[in-house]
């Protein structure tokens, strides 16, 4: 008997230039290429495996909190390269209130240009919010990601 898919919606926040629409690519594509860089949803049809559950994502990437739609879950993308976002965080996890958060550090792949790094990120959230460093120009990280996020969303 097959196993039937769980979907799940995450909405992708952050600030403008953090890497939402990159990152969003990366996971359909593997790849940078056919993904227009503007705001929308994007249907996920692979399916991420966990514990004989398969999750098939929604990704909505948003620009502006609060938000009023209905969801499973968060992912914050962040730039470590941009001081000003961890100065967002704050706010933006303020706009997001109870709900279900995993923050991308993006540009994992440009760390000699980093302004902040994990520890700082940490020194400003819930000890209970996962911070994964992920590249979406090079795709390291990006399964782990959702990974991640299909696991938070399924507790």
């Amino acid at each position: 008997m097959p196993v039937q898919s769980k979907i799940i919606k995450v909405l992708v926040a952050g600030t403008r230039g953090s890497g939402k629409s990159s990152i969003i690519c990366r996971f359909i594509y593997d790849n940078m290429d056919g993904c227009s860089q503007n705001e929308g949803t994007f249907y996920r049809s692979g399916l991420i495996n966990i514990d004989d559950s398969k999750f098939t994502f929604i990704l909505k990437e948003i620009r502006n909190l609060p938000t009023s739609e209905n969801t499973a879950g968060f992912i914050v993308v962040i730039d470590p390269t941009r001081e000003t976002d961890l100065k967002e965080i704050p706010y933006i996890l303020e706009n997001i209130g109870n709900k279900k958060v995993i923050i991308a550090l993006n540009k994992i792949d440009m760390k000699y240009l980093a302004n902040f790094w994990i520890e700082d990120v940490k020194e400003l959230v819930n000890g209970n919010i996962k911070i994964i460093p992920v590249s979406a120009k090079t795709g390291e990280n990006i399964n782990e990601l959702f990974f991640e996020t299909a696991r938070m969303v399924s507790k």
